[in-house]
């Protein structure tokens, strides 16, 4: 007889049952448990961050999707603030511009908070030139982005 938890990770399928694939992770899930403990720079984790997620690299985003990029805006030395590795969410795709909620933008806290709610707050959309990007987006699974939000993945350069 299987308990609770194993009848919820099992499903009847009209060739059979079928094992639920949730015990599976996803190599940016295996990437930070192994990282677990470990102690690691900023910069030593984007780059095993951007390795895991080598293989969902794009040159054409999809609008609804969640991406993770390296960036240097066209406009770098009049804009105030900006985030060289933007954690996005594509709203929209206009000719040469891509319309992102970073959700860097936020503090560590609210940003479950906004994934929860679905919402995108105006202070985190930005427009994005894809060849500012080197035309390279690596996607995030939606499994992965209440994990990814939570990383220090961010770096801010403030004009003074």
């Amino acid at each position: 007889m299987q308990s609770g938890g194993q009848l919820r990770n099992s499903a009847t399928t009209e060739d059979g049952s079928s094992d639920s694939s949730q015990n599976e992770n996803s190599e940016l899930t295996t990437l930070l448990l192994n990282l677990k403990g470990s102690k690691v720079s900023r910069g030593q984790l984007r780059e095993k961050i951007f390795e895991a997620l080598y293989d969902n690299a794009t040159e054409q985003p999809e609008v609804g999707k969640w991406y993770f990029f390296e960036y240097d805006p066209k406009w770098k030395d009049i804009l105030k603030v900006w985030d060289e590795y933007p954690l996005i969410k594509l709203m929209e795709i206009k000719s040469d511009r891509l319309l992102g909620a970073n959700i860097h933008y936020l503090k560590p806290r609210a940003r479950l908070g906004s994934l929860n709610s679905q919402e995108a707050p105006m202070s985190t959309l930005h427009y994005y030139i894809p060849k500012n990007a080197d035309n390279l987006f690596f996607e995030v699974g939606e499994e992965d982005v209440a994990a990814m939000s939570q990383l220090p993945l961010e770096k801010f350069h403030r004009q003074r």
